[in-house]
């Protein structure tokens, strides 16, 4: 019992130290892929990055529907952005979403944006 013990412990210890990645929806064969922006934040002393990613940018438009968010911890441990979808997403034409870095961090991470 304490070796299964000790070895979900360990599990859940590496899960917990992967990448910050989230994605919201389907995506479908047939999708096309609508956006790809990669925001890159250098770590600033005592503080963190709060970038919203919005879809269409601002003076575009944009005809298709949204099936599938895709947000990408390129850091691949623990100190990338936490992803939130704050308006939109799948569903709708738009979307908004939150990359937080952690106090001291910086962040990088690419947003993939799915739709037909």
């Amino acid at each position: 019992m304490k070796f299964q013990y000790s070895c979900v412990l360990l599990l859940a210890l590496f899960a917990a130290s992967q990448a910050y990645s989230a994605s919201w929806g389907k995506r479908n064969s047939n999708d096309y892929l609508l956006s790809r922006q990669t925001e890159v934040r250098y770590p600033i002393k005592n503080n963190y990055w709060n970038v919203n990613v919005d879809f269409p940018r601002s003076g575009t438009t944009n005809m298709y529907s949204i099936t599938f968010v895709n947000v990408i911890d390129n850091f691949r441990n623990s100190s990338g952005a936490t992803p939130s979808l704050w308006s939109g997403g799948p569903g709708y034409r738009f979307v908004q979403i939150n990359l937080r870095s952690l106090v001291g961090k910086g962040l990088n991470s690419t947003v993939e944006i799915w739709g037909r």
